[in-house]
């Protein structure tokens, strides 16, 4: 095996055995197909073995993919945590404490608790960043960050993950549009409607924790993409172009022309919340208070 593999190498095959297509596992990672592509075969010829077997219908991993993913995993995991510890140790970084929060739920539905952490350590740079909960993952993983809230279901391996909340999936739908009489929606009553769907690479865990209930209901509606913003996604529904499935916390976000119902009993299981990240062994204080604040066990 030639020793010139590097953790890139090993990051796209992994984006590639999650996905098992080249064209989307390219656009999660930000590149084109073709150099993702040869990437692949090289880490093949350097490897000596096949990875993947590729069919018209599409790609799958052969047992020495499979067998390689795990150890991938776990090879990129040690080797973020070895950045993170080093950055933990530089004086640079020691009173720096970033907390990462996850865009798809309003803020109120996430713990305010920085200014009582930002009290108890007077002298450290706290502060805050919003995103997917998949790059919440990453940067917390290579030290960007050191704790963030995201949402269930995602994807972590690596990290400790703390359940905090979980709350109800609801319809948000055309303030005009006729299901918005009822006092309750259910599956049977959204079968023909247009809804919005998100696509799996921002979140595969949440994805297809959705998609497996979908399917043990046999419901199959019609999708449209759903836009990255909740406030743009609300704006496209007081239009009527659909109807989407949100956390029951955006329905503070007021919008002229949107309803909000809950979901029939039949969606229990289907759900959605927030869940605390962090890095294994992180020795912060400023983290074990923060948990502390929050309601979780210390590190």
């Amino acid at each position: 095996m030639n020793n010139a593999i590097d953790l890139r190498q090993f990051r796209y095959f992994l984006a590639v055995s999650e996905e098992l297509n080249v064209g989307r596992a390219a656009a999660r990672l930000h590149i084109s197909q073709p150099p993702l592509s040869r990437q692949i075969q090289q880490l093949e010829d350097q490897m000596g073995v096949a990875l993947f077997v590729r069919t018209q219908a599409g790609m799958a991993l052969t047992k020495a993919g499979m067998a390689f993913v795990p150890e991938v995993r776990r090879t990129l995991a040690q080797a973020a945590k070895a950045v993170a510890t080093a950055k933990a140790a530089s004086d640079v970084q020691a009173d720096r404490f970033v907390v990462g929060y996850t865009t798809v739920f309003d803020r109120s539905a996430i713990p305010d608790v920085l200014d009582r952490l930002q009290a108890h350590f007077p002298g450290a740079r706290i502060s805050t960043k919003g995103k997917h909960s998949i790059n919440l993952v990453r940067d917390v993983k290579n030290g960007a960050m050191e704790v963030a809230f995201i949402g269930l279901h995602t994807q972590a391996p690596g990290l400790e993950v703390q359940p905090l909340l979980q709350q109800p999936l609801m319809a948000a739908l055309p303030s005009v549009h006729p299901l918005a009489r009822k006092r309750r929606i259910g599956f049977d009553d959204l079968r023909d409607a247009t809804l919005f769907r998100f696509e799996r690479r921002l979140n595969p865990g949440f994805y297809d924790h959705c998609q497996a209930f979908f399917e043990r209901i046999d419901f199959k509606p019609r999708t449209i993409p759903e836009p990255n913003d909740h406030h743009i996604l609300l704006g496209l529904i007081s239009e009527g172009r659909g109807i989407a499935l949100i956390p029951s916390s955006l329905q503070h976000v007021k919008r002229r022309g949107v309803a909000f119902r809950p979901l029939e009993n039949r969606a229990d299981g289907l759900s959605s919340g927030i869940a605390v990240a962090y890095r294994p062994g992180n020795p912060s204080h400023v983290l074990a208070r923060f948990l502390e604040l929050v309601g979780l066990p210390p590190p």
